[in-house]
This record gives C-alpha cells, structure tokens and sequence, in this order.
C-alpha cells in the first residue's frame, strides 16, 4: 500500500467513526431533550397542586373564620 493509500485509509477510518460518535451524540441529546421535556410537564403540574394546594390553606385559615360570638 502506498502512503497516500494508507493515508486516505486511515481518514476514512477516522471519518466512520466520527461519524458513530456524532450520531451517539444525536442519540443522546434527543433523550435528553425527551427528558427535559418531561420535567418540565412534571414541573408544571407541581407548581400548579402546589398553588391549589395554597389557595385551599387559604380558604381554612383561622384568620378568614369568623369568631362564634359573631
């Protein structure tokens, strides 16, 4: 094999798996970006029991109860 042969053998080699590591890469982001989108519909619907969950402390406060000699 000549050195120019053995050269373009070589940057084919490193091209292929350049190649495998990008689209592993792709892999992973699109899981990560899966993922991310379901934290964020987890967090939504956190942050929304959460201000339900507020609003019906408010509602059971003392302060908004009416003392019985009234």
């Amino acid at each position: 094999m000549h050195m120019t042969e053995s050269k373009i053998v070589d940057l084919e080699t490193r091209m292929a798996f350049l190649e495998d590591t990008v689209d592993a890469l792709n892999k992973q982001v699109y899981q990560q970006a899966k993922q991310l989108s379901e934290f964020q519909q987890a967090m939504h619907n956190l942050t929304r029991h959460m201000k339900q969950v507020q609003s019906d402390i408010e509602e059971f406060k003392p302060d908004n109860e009416i003392p019985p000699h009234y």
